[in-house]
Parts: C-alpha cells; structure tokens; sequence
C-alpha cells in the first residue's frame, strides 16, 4: 500500500495520450468509509472545470498524502483529488474564450 497510489486518466475527445496539457482546474472529492460513501459534492460536471472545451482529460488520483491521512483516520475519512488538463494546443481558444467572457 505504501509504495503505489490509485490512479485514473480519463482522455475526452480528440486528445492524444502522449500530448503536452496544461492543468486548469482541481477538485478535492471527500469520502468515507475507504471511499465507499461520498461526502458533499462529489459528482463533477468536467465543462464547468475546462471551460466548456471539447477536449480534455480528467485525471483522479489517491496519492501518498491522500493514503496517510486515510491512515491516520484509520478509513473513516478518505480524500482524492481530480485534476482537469486541457490540451496546449487548445490553451490559445480557451483564454480567448475567458477574455472575451470577462469583457462583456
């Protein structure tokens, strides 16, 4: 357990495995009982994180932080993280579209 973390990459779209990203957004998802009850808001609308793009990957993973606080509290409590990327290549689209949000 100590020497492997829990990891999920989920690619939408037209995005390559091997292609450069750029994280744009993160979520802390809160669980109990080793993950099995979620606590608050744990249903994620990625468009909201990337900015309605149509190309993006969502990576959640348990890290090593995640598994020592999940330790201490012995399963009760058990965070993950979910992390938004959108690819470089999109990244020029994407803050013209938040520019232009942002000047109306």
């Amino acid at each position: 357990m100590m020497t492997s973390c829990y990891s999920t990459r989920i690619l939408y779209g037209d995005v390559k495995e091997n292609e450069p990203l750029v994280q744009v957004n993160r979520q802390w998802n809160h669980h109990l009982i080793g993950g099995l009850i979620p606590v608050g808001k744990n249903k994620l609308d990625a468009a909201e994180y990337v900015n309605n793009a149509e190309n993006y990957v969502v990576k959640t993973n348990f890290n090593f932080l995640n598994m020592l606080v999940s330790g201490i509290t012995f399963g009760i409590y058990t965070p993950t993280q979910t992390k938004f990327y959108v690819p470089l290549r999109d990244l020029p689209t994407q803050v013209q579209d938040e520019k232009i949000k942002t000047d109306e």
